[in-house]
């Protein structure tokens, strides 16, 4: 379809912005389908064929004619980021002003009603739905990337709720779904009353193969290719040729340690060195140089890296854009990737295509699959077609992959709401922020989830959320008087501090019977043992001795009881104390170098469990303010401020003052500058030569001197 033919549908700048005359096949048949006109839409189609702009088309549309507000949901922040980037580049001359809102989840950021486009995750919007955003009944266009993730058991109720309370409260709103690729796209597209729109156009086209026996076997796609035995491990050799190629690759690896390993051994076998001014950033990201941050610093210096949780944001970064640049030609990654950001490459390599799930090394589903292989191809380096490549040790293993993967259909989307914490919390936030009052109303709203269509005529269907709303009244977070059900004070306050409702109850519990002057290591452990930290820190063979020994140093401090050593959750427990540990080193300025060799916990993770215990650390304060806890919120408050800068007590007072941190608060202390009054009488030369002369100035104009800077 030439884009001239819609000339009339579209604003005039909108549609004389267009750089292309012709839309992609998606896009046609979505036009064609009803996109214009307002109807919703689930669009499935390969990665980079254009799904996100027939989203965009709709929502510009909207907000140019009507002044509408465009909301567009990811599943990650990077994602998000990204996104927002990319929309505030293309639509601001518009006068479109775009907003990223990742942030704090006890907030209704009330900025947020001075913008066109809002980009946040599944989560964040979730939470602004909790804290009733005035701005709702704005919302014209509402955008679920990836909208697969629904059958994720993590994110999929999240998803789940929003979109049937969207389609509940606005009669107005368009809704779009985008995905690669779904098992039952006809089902879910009933169920979002939406037009399903698939094809299978692609801007380059998709080789899969399969390397077995030295030889890259891509079956109907075009011949057998081999490749060179350098070594025994068939990723490096397949690496080893995409680089002699001239392309660039990424490794996805089962865990964040073949990874790892696997970029190291492609560096070693690569005899050229270059990125010396990428591998310095690197080195310079982290707080201090860990072993980890010199392993990836001496691979991006041969033009490999590794990528996953482990790393900081900071590190990632570099790494996406040193491959964007063309600096790093092979990235061994963690599946996650696959659904971050934009990363195309030539070839795409599975290293294996089985995943830890917590009972061994089990198969990936057909959908995560798909979701790799995508991203093999790329169209804006003129590429004709991209290479996805699984590695198969055995012919077993080749015929297994060839048929499920390969030949093999996705999985159908199931609901994931009925799991019971889960329900618990999604009845609490629907009563808490007012939109159901009575029972009857929150049958009626679960029969209209994707779980209501799928098992709505289950016999356990109005047992399952009755007994929710029955837990939720013995918690005491919601009251009930005949048919009408209403939050409690504290109920309310769960809600909107986005704390699921049984590790809320935890929590008080633990609240509860902490004695008022209790050690700071009680509500580390309190918190560490919540499961809202899950995941909890791993535990090694030799850590069994130091955490039991350490474990019973504690014991008449904590709140918890000890499971039995042959119980079933005594391993659980010890990584919980682990985690505590782990905090608590923290806390006592530990560095990250020291962490990761004593503990085996590298700066991203780090950086995840500290996030993590920081919001709960705040939920405990909050919920010590409505249970006659309120003598423990000021201990409670200067916890989290440790926690949050990795801190002793006495730097308190220093890290309160903006730009200043761990490292800057402990070089004043140490100068003797102890206090505010200390620095308010320092002089600014004294201070500069500690701090730099920029923070030192925005230090004393904090402290209250007036700075006159030269012009």
């Amino acid at each position: 379809m030439l884009v001239s033919k819609i000339k009339n549908k579209l604003p005039k700048k909108f549609y004389e912005s267009l750089e292309f005359n012709k839309f992609r096949p998606s896009q046609e048949k979505a036009i064609n389908a009803g996109l214009l006109e307002g109807k919703n839409m689930l669009v499935c189609s390969p990665t980079a064929s254009g799904k996100t702009f027939v989203a965009e088309l709709a929502g510009i549309k909207r907000i140019l004619e009507d002044g509408g507000k465009m909301v567009y949901i990811v599943p990650l922040k990077s994602l998000a980021s990204e996104k927002a980037d990319e929309f505030k580049e293309k639509y601001t001359d518009f006068g479109i002003q775009t907003a990223l809102s990742i942030g704090d989840p006890d907030s209704s950021e009330g900025w947020l009603s001075k913008y066109d486009i809002i980009v946040c995750t599944s989560e964040k919007f979730d939470s602004l739905l909790r804290h009733n955003i005035p701005w709702l009944k704005d919302v014209q266009t509402v955008i679920f990337d990836e909208i697969h993730l629904l059958n994720d058991t993590n994110r999929g109720p999240t998803l789940e709720i929003i979109i049937t309370l969207l389609k509940r409260v606005l009669t107005n709103v368009q809704i779009i779904g985008l995905s690669a690729t779904i098992g039952n796209p006809e089902e879910f597209a009933d169920w979002l009353d939406a037009e399903l729109i698939e094809d299978k156009w692609r801007p380059v086209e998709l080789h899969q193969g399969i390397f077995h026996e030295d030889k890259l076997k891509f079956l109907k796609f075009k011949d057998d290719k081999p490749i060179s035995k350098t070594v025994s491990d068939s990723a490096l050799n397949v690496a080893m040729d995409t680089i002699n190629l001239g392309k660039q690759a990424l490794v996805f690896c089962p865990t964040k340690k073949s990874a790892e390993a696997t970029a190291e051994k492609i560096a070693d076998l690569i005899n050229e060195k270059f990125n010396d001014d990428l591998s310095s950033k690197i080195m310079g990201s982290a707080g201090s140089a860990t072993r980890q941050c010199i392993r990836l610093s001496k691979c991006v210096t041969a033009g490999t890296a590794f990528h996953h949780s482990g790393l900081l944001s900071k590190q990632k970064k570099l790494v996406e854009n040193g491959f964007k640049d063309n600096k790093i030609k092979i990235i061994c990654c963690t599946p996650t990737l696959a659904m971050g950001v934009n990363l195309p490459a030539f070839r795409v390599i599975m290293k294996s295509l089985k995943r830890f799930t917590g009972r061994g090394m089990d198969w990936i589903p057909v959908l995560e699959y798909h979701q790799m292989t995508g991203r093999a191809g790329r169209p804006d380096f003129g590429d004709d077609f991209g290479e996805a490549i699984t590695l198969a040790g055995t012919e077993k293993e080749f015929k297994f992959i060839k048929e499920k993967y390969v030949e093999g259909d996705s999985e159908e989307i199931t609901s994931k709401l009925s799991v019971e914490p889960v329900l618990r919390s999604a009845v609490l936030s629907l009563v808490a922020s007012g939109f159901v009052i009575k029972l009857d109303d929150l049958i009626e709203f679960f029969k209209e989830t994707f779980y209501g269509q799928q098992f709505g005529d289950d016999f356990g269907f109005r047992l399952k959320i009755e007994d929710a709303v029955s837990s939720l009244i013995d918690f005491g977070f919601m009251k009930q008087t005949d048919n009408t059900i209403l939050p409690t004070k504290i109920g309310r306050r769960v809600s909107e501090l986005y704390i699921y409702p049984d590790a809320a109850h935890d929590l008080i519990e633990g609240l509860n019977k902490m004695n008022t002057d209790f050690d700071n290591i009680a509500i580390l452990h309190l918190i560490a043992s919540n499961w809202e930290m899950y995941p909890w820190t791993n535990i090694q063979k030799k850590d069994y001795e130091w955490i039991e020994t350490s474990v019973e140093e504690i014991m008449d401090k904590i709140v918890a009881e000890p499971p039995n050593k042959w119980d079933w959750t005594y391993t659980a427990f010890l990584k919980k104390c682990k985690t505590c540990f782990l905090m608590n080193e923290w806390i006592h300025e530990s560095n990250e170098e020291f962490i990761l060799d004593e503990y085996n916990v590298p700066p991203g993770e780090l950086r995840n469990v500290i996030s993590r215990a920081d919001w709960l650390l705040y939920g405990a304060s909050e919920l010590c303010k409505l249970t006659d806890n309120l003598a423990k919120v000021n201990q409670i408050n200067k916890i989290k401020l440790r926690v949050k800068n990795g801190i002793k007590s006495e730097l308190i007072p220093l890290v309160r003052l903006r730009g200043i941190g761990r490292v800057r608060a402990r070089r004043l202390y140490s100068a003797g500058f102890k206090n505010v009054l200390k620095l308010r009488t320092a002089k600014l030369d004294e201070l500069s030569r500690i701090i730099g002369k920029a923070i030192a100035e925005k230090v004393k104009e904090q402290v209250g001197q007036k700075i006159i800077r030269e012009s």
